[in-house]
């Protein structure tokens, strides 16, 4: 399927897919943590500091996802998505003008951080709106890679105003809510003809009548959720660990200087966005579980690649194209599976809830992750143990998905 055989209704969703990578990427991957581990490094917790704001804000940002994602649901769910889209943008804004006051800085990003997610629930609550059985992995595959898009974008500006204002400059912060409120409202103008109140999804019987190979019902039991929720949490633990302290990483075990880690993370961009979009159509072929398993197969190899064997340019070169390949598409098939359970009426609800899950790896892991890297002086072991973490997180959305019920 070609971007222009995209319904319009698709493609303008996919925007502030465009529009948030510019936040995650520059922001949240690239610039915060370093720059934080510089201001708090004589305090000797550089790395917890970063960890806590995270986890903070994300215990925020979840509780505002679930509440307002139930109200959305029951009175107009573009409204409140363009007020979390707007009240991000002004977050983001403040932020850039207290550069010169780090632990102000510091709280707004706590309360920036948390906007966001909220606007990634509501923004997630539309997938099942705008996708049906069959495209819903395929839609959302498009919209997570084309994601990387603006990430690669984004960040190109960013690294071109460091070159010429300096790495910490007012204006490399600015240019990101720039760029976010500019493609979200490009976004937003294309929802407004949607129907957020439409029936329920297909049933199960109509959903077989179509031919459709899903291996679950679209009904799950309270108990079987639950499991299912915590092996999402656990999968989503690995990946958002290595999201937020990658740049740490480099700049810390490997000596990558900002610039050198810019690079490596428009690398991963550039293989992010096909790898991803490409991803979502290999469900035509494979079930989203089976891909699932092979993202989290690449990321055992990339992570023991880093650690264990301790490689080379060329090896780190081969890592970083498996992190490409599976970043994307890890968190996309999760979102996807999850959307086929989810009853269009409940979807800011039912995502909300999601977000609870699939970001509770920040409220947990970046702290531990923290303190243990702090205390062992090193990121190697505890990265591997959000490997084995993630194995059991498979094993458990395996149990729960891979049985006809």
């Amino acid at each position: 399927m070609s971007y222009m055989s995209l319904s319009t209704h698709v493609k303008r969703w996919a925007y502030y897919g465009f529009a948030n990578h510019s936040y995650q990427v520059v922001y949240v991957a690239f610039i915060l943590p370093i720059f934080f581990a510089g201001a708090f490094a004589r305090y000797h917790f550089a790395l917890s500091a970063w960890g806590f704001a995270t986890g903070v804000s994300t215990i925020l940002g979840v509780v505002l996802a679930i509440v307002l994602g139930n109200y959305a649901d029951k009175t107009d769910k573009l409204r409140v998505y363009k007020i979390s889209i707007i009240l991000t943008c002004v977050g983001m804004c403040a932020m850039a003008f207290s550069t010169r006051l780090p632990l102000a800085m510091y709280i707004l990003f706590i309360i920036t951080n948390a906007l966001f997610i909220w606007s990634l629930a509501l923004y997630d609550s539309i997938l099942p709106h705008v996708s049906d059985w069959s495209t819903v992995y395929e839609y959302g595959g498009f919209s997570w890679g084309f994601g990387y898009v603006g990430g690669i974008a984004s960040l190109i500006i960013a690294l071109i105003l460091q070159y010429f204002t300096g790495a910490y400059s007012m204006w490399v912060f600015l240019s990101v809510p720039a760029f976010y409120i500019i493609f979200s409202i490009y976004s937003l103008s294309g929802l407004e003809s949607i129907s957020f109140n439409e029936p329920l999804r297909p049933s199960l019987s109509e959903k077989r009548s179509a031919e459709l190979e899903y291996p679950n019902t679209p009904i799950l039991s309270v108990s079987r959720k639950v499991i299912l929720f915590i092996g999402y949490w656990l999968i989503s633990e690995c990946v958002t660990v290595i999201l937020i302290f990658d740049a740490t990483y480099l700049s810390g075990e490997m000596h990558f200087s900002a610039l050198k880690v810019g690079v490596v993370f428009l690398f991963v961009q550039l293989i992010g966005f096909p790898a991803t979009w490409y991803g979502g159509r290999l469900e035509r072929r494979f079930s989203g579980l089976t891909l699932l398993g092979v993202t989290i197969l690449l990321w055992g190899i990339a992570i023991g690649l880093v650690t264990v064997f301790n490689v080379g340019v060329f090896g780190l070169i081969v890592a970083l194209c498996l992190m490409g390949l599976s970043i994307g598409n890890t968190q996309s098939y999760m979102r996807s599976q999850f959307a086929t359970f989810v009853p269009k009426k409940e979807s800011g609800l039912q995502f909300g809830v999601y977000s609870f899950v699939s970001e509770a790896a920040v409220i947990v892991g970046p702290v531990i992750y923290g303190f243990a890297s702090d205390t062992l002086n090193s990121q190697k072991l505890p990265l591997i143990g959000l490997f084995v973490l993630m194995l059991v997180g498979y094993a458990l959305v395996w149990k729960i998905t891979s049985v006809n019920k």
